[in-house]
């Protein structure tokens, strides 16, 4: 009975954890434990096991207090590992990044890459939010300070990768240039997806144009509340699949592919809309353009492409080797691309190639 009721004890003294665990990694509400997980787990065990089994359930702690502590204690004991492991490591690089968030928030993300048994390992190593300025020094001292704090060396730091930001890689005053005055053997490199993001910015004016209008229309649509409202009546009417347009924004650089997919899609409805629209009706001209729908069609599948191409360099593992061959394997698609375009075959851009169907059919 002693032995019985230990095992029990240690159980429910780690089922939170595990629960936690779980949580963290969802992402949700520290207080979905104890209103929603535990009651789901007693059904479960009550019904696969029996009643008795499931009553064991209530010696679970699940509350907000104790799901915020176990995420504490796992992130507490994440971060000694990680720092133990680059103590004794012979050499690690770092890869920053000064993201804000919707509430205006700047955040100082810190990833670090290092061999560990033999393996390149990458985790995260800081993620701490910027409370004034986003100058150089303000950000390397953050770094510092962590860094500092738990004893780790400088001078194993070979590699500091950052975007284009002035306050990253300024000459005097940039995060770059601190970490590289503290860590003589550190290198700088500069982030592949950062550089080929702002490389398809410079589109033709003709193609921009076209972007800016189709943006236009889905803040013409979004702009009230009510007009999100009158056009998913308007797709259920007529069948569409789909019932609403996705917001454009700068900031999320893949929703520009996305975006653009879902407006063609939708780009017989929102003409039906926009002629019922007094204020709407100036985008009429646009959806009636066959070239206007070409380019915007071109446009949805170029930049769905390079969505795909974007995601697979992000992620564990990704080395410069395999980013590289990615980056060889585009040029050599966009060679073959201009080339099938330039034989009148559009096979490779769907979007495009569909409306060249229905344009001819209209025609005949």
């Amino acid at each position: 009975m002693i032995k019985m009721a230990k095992t029990d004890n240690e159980s429910a003294t780690e089922a939170p954890y595990r629960v936690s665990y779980h949580i963290a990694l969802a992402g949700e509400a520290h207080s979905i434990g104890e209103k929603f997980i535990k009651p789901c787990a007693k059904d479960i065990v009550t019904c696969m096991l029996s009643e008795q089994s499931g009553k064991k359930i209530d010696a679970v702690q699940l509350s907000n207090h104790t799901a915020a502590r176990c995420i504490k204690h796992l992130a507490n004991d994440i971060e000694k590992e990680l720092v133990c492991r680059l103590k004794i490591c012979h050499e690690y690089s770092l890869q920053l990044d000064e993201p804000t968030d919707f509430s205006g928030l700047a955040v100082l993300l810190v990833f670090v890459r290092y061999r560990f048994n033999n393996i390149t390992e990458e985790d995260l190593l800081l993620c701490e939010s910027l409370q004034s300025y986003t100058t150089g020094e303000e950000i390397f001292n953050c770094i510092n300070n962590f860094i500092r704090k738990h004893e780790i060396s400088w001078g194993k730091c070979i590699d500091v990768c950052s975007d284009n930001a002035r306050a990253m890689i300024g000459k005097i005053k940039g995060v770059v240039m601190h970490i590289i005055s503290v860590a003589p053997e550190s290198t700088k490199s500069h982030c592949v997806l950062h550089r080929q993001a702002l490389a398809v910015k410079e589109i033709p004016a003709d193609l921009k144009i076209v972007l800016d209008e189709a943006v236009q229309m889905i803040s013409f649509v979004k702009s009230r509340p009510l007009q999100p409202r009158l056009f998913k009546i308007l797709c259920e009417e007529m069948g569409s699949q789909h019932k609403t347009l996705l917001l454009h924004t700068e900031v999320r650089w893949l929703s520009r592919g996305k975006v653009l997919v879902k407006l063609f899609q939708l780009h017989s409805e929102l003409l039906v809309f926009f002629t019922s629209e007094n204020s709407g009706r100036k985008f009429n001209d646009c959806l009636k353009n066959s070239l206007w729908l070409m380019r915007l069609a071109y446009l949805a599948d170029i930049f769905a492409k390079l969505n795909k191409i974007n995601l697979s360099l992000q992620g564990k593992n990704v080395t410069i080797f395999t980013t590289m061959d990615k980056i060889l394997l585009l040029k050599k698609k966009l060679e073959f691309w201009a080339s099938s375009v330039e034989q009148n075959n559009f096979d490779c851009f769907p979007t495009v190639h569909e409306l060249l169907i229905e344009i001819n059919s209209t025609v005949h």
